[in-house]
Order: structure tokens, then sequence, then C-alpha cells
């Protein structure tokens, strides 16, 4: 069902991506594939789909979940749980695989002790070296995989060790925060394990305007038998962008709420959803939370418009290096800034709706 709140997991749900499926299939050839696009554009729905059309045996871990607010770490022993409790879903499973992995230290039930870094890198690298043993082609996804570089073991060797010698085994890497995926694996860092190896990119970027229409009006809507003006369903996607996630929720609460309604309350959902994402990032610089609020209150701004609006906003004036290394990161993180030449900006909608609701709360 197209609007279903879920990843989609079949061809069928799917809407207008005939050509990033094409390419994704195309490069599961390869050793390393990277799926990338801002947050709830669709990366996961995209590779779930594809690989159960294939009927290609994969392990799918979603970095995301892992992750410890509290610490700000991603376990290792987490991932290494999570990596063998998703080998159950291998179709080779009760042969020869579930056989070897026996034998591994470790047993199969979640750890309820503090292993070592080193022995958890050694259980992962047995768990990798077993699949890749079996003798069939196993894509291994980790979904939002920017949070692996907050993983209490470095990972970067263990993948590329599976790139360079488990040649049964395709690694796939979806994520939002792309310059910071990018960083994570060292592709440009000579002293990666990863450098200079050939990725198979595949970018998700938002529907335009006239597809986002679309997904509304003959896809979702068509699909419940609901008709729907045309002034509603423009304006819901002149005030929610052409991001997948927002346009379904809309799509799902419309017939209960009606258009005005629906698209607040999508509005109200989606500030709700993000504020989290937010707080953690405003966390991280002291400049983050004005630098956004600027980019929101000005619709698009220039480096010297930010730099105005911090010194009004805080009283002080932030180095030129302080405030182009931040705008950098947020740039690097994906969804939260594009720059455009010399213009900034906030892709998500609803991500600028937060970043106004959040400023219009801390005023009053």
């Amino acid at each position: 069902m197209l609007f279903s709140t879920e990843p989609k997991t079949s061809l069928d749900e799917l809407f207008d991506r005939e050509a990033e499926i094409e390419r994704f299939r195309s490069g599961l050839n390869e050793r390393l594939v990277l799926v990338l696009g801002i947050r709830r554009v669709g990366k996961s729905s995209l590779v779930l789909s594809v690989l159960n059309s294939l009927g290609i045996d994969y392990v799918f871990i979603d970095v995301r979940k892992l992750y410890d607010n509290v610490s700000r770490k991603v376990p290792a022993e987490r991932i290494y749980n999570e990596l063998r409790m998703s080998l159950g879903n291998l179709s080779f499973w009760e042969g020869g695989l579930g056989g070897s992995l026996t034998r591994l230290t470790y047993p199969l039930a979640p750890i309820r002790f503090r292993l070592s870094a080193s022995r958890i890198r050694d259980g992962i690298a047995k768990i990798l070296e077993a699949i890749n043993n079996a003798g069939k082609h196993v894509v291994l996804v980790f979904d939002e995989a920017q949070y692996l570089r907050y993983s209490t073991i470095g990972l970067r060797p263990l993948l590329a060790y599976a790139y360079d010698h488990l040649r049964n085994i395709t690694l796939v890497l979806t994520g939002n925060e792309v310059g910071l995926l990018h960083d994570f694996l060292g592709l440009d860092d000579p002293s990666s394990g990863l450098y200079g190896r050939y990725y198979h990119v595949i970018e998700l970027r938002p529907f335009d305007r006239e597809r986002s229409i679309e997904f509304l009006r003959r896809g979702g809507f068509r699909e419940l038998g609901i008709n729907v003006d045309d002034r509603v369903i423009e304006r819901a996607v002149d005030e929610l962008g052409g991001i997948a996630g927002w346009l379904v929720y809309f799509g799902r609460l419309y017939p209960e709420r009606g258009g005005e309604d629906a698209i607040n309350e999508v509005k109200e959902i989606g500030a709700n959803l993000v504020r989290s994402e937010l707080e953690e990032l405003f966390s991280r610089s002291q400049y983050y939370r004005y630098i956004m609020e600027a980019v929101a209150v000005l619709g698009k701004a220039r480096w010297s418009d930010v730099m105005k609006y911090l010194m009004a906003r805080m009283g002080e004036r932030p180095t030129n290096a302080t405030l182009s290394r931040d705008l950098n990161n947020l740039v690097k993180m994906g969804g939260f800034l594009t720059k455009d030449g010399d213009w900034y900006g906030i892709p998500d909608p609803i991500v600028r709706y937060a970043v106004l609701r959040a400023r219009y709360f801390t005023r009053s």
C-alpha cells in the first residue's frame, strides 16, 4: 500500500523510482554500494523492495536503532548481537552456516556481559567469513550507516577486509548524512583501507512538485478510491515538499481530517519526530541552532546573512573559520542544509517548520 508508513518491501509499493531501482540492481554485482538521500526519502524502501524482488539472501541492520542516546555511542556488543540474530533470516542458515557458527566462541543468545573490543572484532570477522564461506551471494545492509562512526570499536578495517577478501558479500550502506558517511568510510583518505576502492552510488532525491502531486493523486488516493480536490493536493505538496515520508502521512490522515487539518497535523507530527534529531544536532555546537534559525527565518541565506543573524541573536561574533566549519558540517549531514552557489537552504520543509516553531517557543 502506497500510503503505508512502514518501509516498503515490494516493488509494487514503490512510486516513480524506476531509474534508481535499475541502478541498485546493477550495483549488486559490485563490492560496495552507497544508497544516499535525505531523511524519509525512501532509501530503506528501495533497498528492501529490490532485494525481496530478486530473492537474494540479505542481512539488514538498522544502525540507528543501536545508537545509545545517553552515551552517544553505538555499543559494539549491539552490532555483534544484531548481526548474529539476523543470520536466521538467511535461506541457508540451517545448513553449513548454522553449523559453522556454533563453533564460534560466543553464544547465539544476546550478550549480557561486556566483551573486549578485540574479541568483538574477532567475532564479527568470523561471522562475515562464515557467511562468505557458505558459497552463496549475500548482501549485508547497514541502514543509516552514518551512525557507525559512533561505534565503540573501529569498523572501517572490518569493512575494508570484507571488501578485499570476502567476494561473496556485497556491502550496502544507506545514509542521509552523505558527507559524514563518506568521511567515515575514508574513501578519499589514503590511510583508510577503503581508499581508492570503487563504490557504486545511488542517490534518491525528493520528488519534484509535479511528481509529488502525481504521487498523491494517482498513486495513493486512487488506490484508496478517493477523489481529492486538486487545490488541496497542490497545497499539501507546497507545504510538505516532495519527501515521500511526509506525503504518506498526509495521505493517511486526509480521509479522517480533511485537507487543512491533515496538513497541519503532518506538520505537528513531523516537527515532533525531528525534534529529537534537532536537539541532538544542536548539542554538538553552540552555533548550529542559530545557523538553522537564520536559514529558516530568511528562507535562504548567504554566509554573510548567517553571520549577521548570529551576531544579533547571540550578541557575539564567531570567527569566520568557525562559521564556515559549522555550515560545512550541516551541509555534510544531509537534510539539514543544502548549498546552491552562495545560498544555503533547508531542503525539508518540516525541518524548517520545526526550527521556526522551536525558535518561537524559545523566544516567547
